[in-house]
Parts: structure tokens; sequence; C-alpha cells
């Protein structure tokens, strides 16, 4: 019987004990951070109903693209662990 860590949306359940995790909440972070300081940068908040709606995009692309930072990390390390628990004849 194999010990595979259960996981889901690429996160070892429990999800604060992955570090991938934590890594995702640093990019996501850094990608929010980037577009706060455009809000700043174009005279600050506008509560019309095309910035709220492209606000939310650009909170969905950010949410994405973090998602698609730590993809490869998530792919690596499934190889790390397929290869580490095969057994040795």
């Amino acid at each position: 019987m194999s010990k595979q860590k259960k996981s889901r949306f690429m996160f070892d359940m429990p999800i604060y004990s992955d570090l991938l995790f934590y890594l995702f909440l640093f990019f996501l972070f850094a990608n929010w951070t980037g577009s706060l300081s455009r809000v700043q940068e174009s005279g600050g908040i506008n509560t019309s109903t095309f910035s709220l709606i492209s606000g939310s995009i650009d909170a969905a692309f950010g949410l994405l693209i973090s998602w698609m930072m730590i993809a490869p990390l998530y792919w690596v390390r499934k190889v790390f662990r397929k290869t580490r628990n095969k057994p040795v004849v």
C-alpha cells in the first residue's frame, strides 16, 4: 500500500500544511498588489459598473496567473513523488 497524499486543486490536504499553497498565496498577493498600485495611479477607486466589472476580471486573471505559476512546480513534485515511491524489484 502506497502512502499517497490526498490532494485537491493541486494542494495537499490539509491545505495549510502544503508549501505550494503558501507559494500560491505569495504569487496571488504579488499580482493583486500590482493591480492595487495601478488603481492608485489611475486616480483611486471608481465605482462605475464598467470599473467594477473590469476589476473583477482583473482579479480573476490574477488568480488564474498565480495558479499557472505554481502548476510546473506541482508537476515536478508529482513526478518526484512517483519516482521516490516506486518499489525496487
